[in-house]
């Protein structure tokens, strides 16, 4: 091998290596954490669910996309997963747009707020302090199941 390839080799080998060896970071042991969200035994069609970590100073707050009643949880886009540790959970689900594009000669009002988007699960759930949501994310957890009541307020 000449001199300049075996040091790209060296570098190379190196770099991966480094890359392997974490950084102690609590982002580096991250949990997979999927699982389902019903309302009233229904899949919930789409929303977000967000989990924020009991003690404040352990944790990293993690969302997920509901797709069809179904969501993967993630810290970051570079980091899915969930770290360890206790959470409190917000689930969120409004209603989406099937308005078309506005009219050309449409003037908003800067003066009137948008319109809240409807909510398809009582608002209750979206607050994370109100919710009764909680988890407990361990290693080799199985899927979480939320199952929402419409009736609850």
């Amino acid at each position: 091998m000449q001199p300049t390839v075996l040091s790209i080799a060296t570098l190379v080998i190196a770099l991966g290596l480094a890359g392997c060896s974490g950084t102690g970071s609590p982002l580096d042991d991250l949990v997979a954490v999927t699982g389902t969200v019903t309302i009233d035994g229904q899949p919930l069609s789409h929303g977000t669910v967000a989990f924020s970590p009991v003690d404040q100073e352990g944790g990293h707050v993690a969302t997920g996309e509901i797709k069809d009643g179904k969501f993967t949880m993630v810290t970051s886009a570079s980091s899915p997963g969930v770290v360890y540790g206790d959470y409190k959970v917000r689930i969120v689900s409004v209603e989406q747009s099937t308005q078309g594009p506005l009219p050309a000669d449409f003037t908003p009002n800067p003066n009137s707020p948008p319109p809240e988007p409807k909510s398809l699960i009582p608002k209750k759930y979206g607050d994370i302090n109100a919710s009764g949501l909680e988890v407990s994310v361990q290693t080799g957890m199985a899927p979480i199941e939320f199952e929402l009541k419409s009736s609850e307020k």
